[in-house]
């Protein structure tokens, strides 16, 4: 009876799911598909997305500096996701311009200077008519290798000298604790509750070299829950932001755990990001990633996400990045499948090898035909270009399957079959192609 049980349930599990997958790609539908598959947890606290592409992502090594109309059509289309805050540097002409064309499309509200803790920073940034900035400077004994003939207690005095000159110049104040996951918490401590003291509404957790863990377990300094703990019970500031670099990998699962422990803590969090994950060496935690995990898991919908894949090839071009082909969300082959037992599934339910409906994110699915095709893909990929159903039983589909099968039989042909080469082939076997 056990075992006639599960059968029943899995069949009514299944059926809802085909009810609520629609071959066209249904926005109400999949919204209620994606709760009864995910089950996501919803999180006590707001996740305020402060994308640093414009500035930590520009200093990616070999990265070209986009034209000021590009950097203003990024940034545009940054918002037009939904994202609140936008870190831009503002040292050179070009920045100045693209700070300019951005302030015309009405995104001055958005925009943060990030600064260095200097007076002539801060003073740049006020030039520039900014309402907010980021003050960076190290937190860990490690960077202070720079400023061996300063004292600790200077280097604070230092900060607190800026962030209040900055706060009496009515600038909303965010501080960067850089390095803080190697930074001794007696230090990190007193530093926080200073420019807390001296006006600073947000203290930035910076992984500058992604050595974080995101176990509740882990210690401080660099366990990521602890951090935000102890920030919570033994600071003054206001609000935390998290900062994640992805040297060993762990960028968005830091994030995300940053995000998840200061559900209860905060009313909100800040999530610094960068679209694609560029930044320095290794990068950082993925705009798209951090929003699709918030929105997935945390049913966190506040974000237009389908601008990801035009924003990625826009951001490609730019800067003279490569997109990676298997590049998460927004990549060549995320919604791509050769595989005939892939192709089989995806025929039978896309949710078998798609998470999501690529059209969520402005992807659209792609079917390869190549060595490891079967009929199931030489099938689609005739629909696709016929616009028509193709009947399993048609003899002309079979001589098309054999023919392509035949192209890989020596070994010879290792590249996928071309779409106008696949088009000849097609009209060889009888298929009407324009």
């Amino acid at each position: 009876m056990e075992i006639d049980a599960m059968e029943r349930a899995r069949r009514e599990q299944l059926q809802k799911i085909k009810d609520l997958s629609p071959p066209e790609f249904d926005k109400e539908k999949w919204e209620k598909l994606r709760k009864v598959v995910y089950k996501p947890v919803p999180l006590n606290v707001d996740v305020v997305i402060d994308d640093t592409t414009l500035r930590e992502g520009l200093q990616m090594a070999g990265l070209v500096s986009p034209h000021p109309s590009d950097a203003c059509k990024i940034a545009c289309m940054l918002r037009d996701i939904g994202i609140e805050r936008l870190e831009v540097l503002t040292y050179t002409k070009s920045d100045q311009e693209s700070i300019k064309l951005m302030r015309d499309e009405g995104l001055e509200d958005m925009l943060a200077a990030w600064c260095r803790a200097t007076k002539e920073d801060i003073d740049a940034a006020l030039q520039l008519d900014f309402k907010q900035v980021g003050i960076s400077h190290p937190v860990s004994f490690i960077h202070f290798e720079k400023w061996l003939d300063k004292t600790p207690q200077q280097l604070i005095e230092r900060v607190v000298d800026t962030v209040s000159y900055a706060v009496e110049h009515g600038l909303k104040v965010f501080v960067h604790g850089e390095d803080s996951t190697r930074a001794e918490w007696e230090f990190e401590r007193t530093f926080i509750n200073a420019v807390a003291d001296a006006g600073a509404s947000v203290y930035r957790i910076c992984d500058t070299v992604g050595c974080g863990l995101s176990d509740p377990s882990a210690l401080m300094p660099n366990g990521i829950p602890a951090k935000i703990r102890h920030i919570r019970r033994e600071t003054k500031i206001p609000c935390v932001e998290i900062h994640a670099h992805d040297d060993l990998g762990n960028a968005v699962e830091n994030t995300m755990a940053a995000i998840r422990w200061a559900a209860g803590l905060y009313d909100k969090i800040y999530a610094s990001t960068t679209f694609l994950g560029i930044g320095d060496r290794a990068g950082n935690a993925e705009t798209e990633k951090v929003i699709l995990n918030c929105y997935i898991h945390h049913d966190i919908d506040k974000w237009n996400m389908r601008p990801f894949r035009e924003l990625a090839l826009l951001l490609a071009s730019s800067l003279r990045y490569h997109l990676p082909l298997n590049k998460a969300i927004v990549g060549d082959a995320a919604f791509a499948h050769e595989s005939g037992i892939h192709v089989h599934g995806i025929m039978s339910l896309s949710l078998t090898y798609e998470p999501f409906p690529p059209e969520l994110v402005g992807q659209k699915r792609i079917i390869v035909v190549g060595q490891r095709s079967g009929k199931h893909g030489v099938k689609l990929k005739l629909e696709e270009f016929t616009g028509q159903k193709i009947d399993e039983d048609d003899p002309r589909l079979g001589r098309l399957v054999e023919m392509i099968k035949n192209k890989f039989v020596t070994g010879e042909r290792r590249y996928p079959i071309r779409d106008e080469e696949f088009k000849q082939y097609a009209r060889k076997v009888g298929f009407e192609i324009s």
